[in-house]
């Protein structure tokens, strides 16, 4: 799936997960939470 924002980025967060392909949704879950989304990390 590709992001529903940038349909050049392909989404690597995993299928299961309810913000899959909703990036901005994604990072700012995972900021609040003090962590990196899948996309982020090495």
């Amino acid at each position: 799936m590709v992001c529903e924002h940038n349909r050049e980025i392909k989404c690597v967060c995993p299928g299961n997960c309810e913000r899959h392909g909703k990036c901005c949704e994604c990072v700012a879950y995972h900021r609040g939470k003090g962590d990196l989304p899948f996309c982020l990390r090495k």
